[in-house]
């Protein structure tokens, strides 16, 4: 019996207005897509009718850029992004974990531009509550983490510690570590420890991922490394068991050997788990002051950061890469990152020749106005992640004393990299921000901030419409992947992942974030129902 679902308003993320119709699907895969009204699904012993009324039905949605492991992670621990001051993120952290026996303590997404002063965080408040116990605790960026002095103890970490190249391990006038680590290569030195899981935890953590995002209607994810982290050998073996129920698109770090790379590509290249490229690290964010600039900092004359990686090992790395086919997935926050990233694209293409490598710049939070051409020039895509926009008000965001009134209007764009010929694809960055599909859309249509404010949004020329972010919630990463032939759209043939929200979503765009999700369809398979027992 094939299923088949009805509904008013079905957008297949090929034209630009959804339409009422049908969708047929057998086995795995779209049968037929019908518009209009037919009497073809009329037998009850052939057909399983889901009408599902006015609900915008949509291809299952693609997360362009998760960090599963973390994610999974974030989703047993304890998230205190609420805290307003120090003390009281360490109080939540306390609050949770007084009564449990984990070995560690483990929180996420503090933000000290909550806190007085945006002051950065210290071992004391930790060690107040927690002296014998190890804690660590990620900022809401992941850019950052804050421990304890257990936690300092465990790893070997005192004053005689040298601060790795390109971190900082934080310190006082003494020259004590404060137990702030910054950037990618400080925090690996605490992090291997906390986040060291068995087998059965590791897949156990992923399936309950998967469950979560299916009441998100995501159906695929771009999975990128952090600190290292990338669970691909997990994914694996949940595969073998018919358990992976969610395509998972990893990219893993890009200072691997090549060989390494390739032997990935080669091994991994199923529809469910497939290598995508190497992720690598330019910068860090410019909120943290760690986003490199073309320019100064506003507010620090003299200073704009400085790059992770050198230019030339740059280069060379990407000339590899695309010599083998294999992507790159630059994460470059400052408008001088995005630059190096598109030179380093640039200068394997000139040696190589046109090539389908589709490269790949993550959030371009500011980027220089000579560089937005570029991205279609050198077929690089932009991974935007939109919900990255949102702060508590307009009015005390620190952008605005960083920068200038020229860079603000080209921070955290996205409509004018499209217009200027970029293919865009949406995620969500989660854990650092909610795994919420929904508000990425929202985000993206009206550019407010977590007051909704401004009505008219933060540089409204860069908003899209709804039809454009669901394009690039679901097509657009769908490309990213290499897998348009097959995903991110309602079409016959396709695979049969599909999204059923709660709501017309295109309808009364202020309500937009009460839209959940009512359905999800993976690989043919129902995986989340709402619906059960409506019809």
């Amino acid at each position: 019996m094939n299923l088949v679902l009805k509904s008013s308003c079905i957008y297949d993320s090929v034209a630009d207005t959804p339409f009422a119709g049908y969708i047929e699907i057998e086995g795995n895969k779209i049968k037929s897509v019908v518009k209009g009204d037919t009497d073809k699904y009329n037998d009850p012993c052939k057909y399983e009718i889901k009408d599902c009324g006015d609900r915008t039905v949509t291809a299952g949605l693609i997360d362009g850029h998760v960090h599963l492991f973390l994610g999974a992670l974030h989703a047993g621990t304890v998230d205190i992004y609420e805290s307003n001051t120090e003390e009281e993120a360490a109080k939540m952290l306390y609050d949770a974990y007084k009564k449990r026996n984990d070995e560690w303590v483990i929180g996420f997404r503090w933000h000290n531009y909550r806190w007085p002063e945006a002051k950065l965080p210290s071992k004391a408040s930790l060690d107040k509550y927690f002296p014998d116990r190890p804690v660590i605790a990620f900022n809401n960026e992941l850019h950052s983490v804050w421990v304890n002095s257990k936690t300092l103890e465990l790893c070997g970490i005192d004053r005689n510690t040298p601060d790795p190249e390109g971190g900082t391990i934080g310190r006082d006038e003494d020259g004590e570590p404060t137990g702030f680590f910054l950037e990618q290569p400080a925090m690996e030195m605490v992090t291997e420890k906390a986040l060291n899981a068995s087998s059965v935890m590791e897949e156990e953590m992923i399936k309950a991922f998967m469950d979560v995002a299916h009441s998100k209607g995501i159906t695929s994810i771009g999975a990128v490394h952090v600190m290292r982290i990338m669970k691909h050998k997990a994914c694996r073996r949940l595969e073998k068991k018919n358990q992976l129920k969610m395509r998972v698109f990893f990219a893993p770090h890009m200072e691997m050997d090549i060989q390494e790379a390739i032997k990935l590509r080669d091994e991994y290249n199923s529809d469910k788990l497939r290598f995508l490229g190497l992720k690598g690290f330019i910068d860090g964010t410019p909120l943290a002051y760690t986003g490199y600039m073309v320019e100064d900092y506003s507010d620090r004359p003299g200073f704009c950061s400085q790059p992770l990686v050198d230019q030339e090992w740059l280069n060379e790395k990407s000339r590899q890469c695309y010599k083998n086919d294999i992507a790159m997935r630059l994460h470059a926050c400052g408008d001088g990152a995005v630059r190096m990233a598109l030179d380093a694209y640039q200068t394997a293409r000139k040696e190589y020749g046109e090539k389908d490598v589709r490269n790949t710049i993550e959030h371009i939070e500011v980027i220089h106005e000579d560089d937005i051409g570029r991205f279609a020039k050198t077929n690089t895509i932009a991974s935007i992640q939109p919900s990255h926009i949102v702060i508590d008000s307009l009015e005390i965001h620190p952008a605005f004393i960083m920068l200038d009134e020229k860079r603000l209007r080209l921070s955290w764009i996205g409509k004018t990299l499209e217009k200027n010929g970029a293919r865009v694809a949406f995620g969500t960055d989660y854990p650092i921000v909610d795994l919420d599909p929904v508000d990425t859309v929202y985000r993206a249509v009206t550019r407010r901030m977590a007051n909704d404010m401004p009505q008219e949004g933060w540089n409204p020329q860069e908003k899209f419409t709804v039809a454009e972010a669901l394009k690039n919630s679901t097509i657009g990463p769908a490309y990213m992947m290499c897998m348009e032939d097959k995903l991110g759209t309602v079409e016959k043939g396709k695979f049969a992942d599909i999204n059923v929200f709660s709501r017309n979503i295109f309808e009364n765009i202020d309500n937009m974030l009460s839209t959940k999700t009512d359905m999800t369809i993976f690989d043919g398979e129902i995986v989340y129902d709402k619906l059960q027992g409506e019809n």
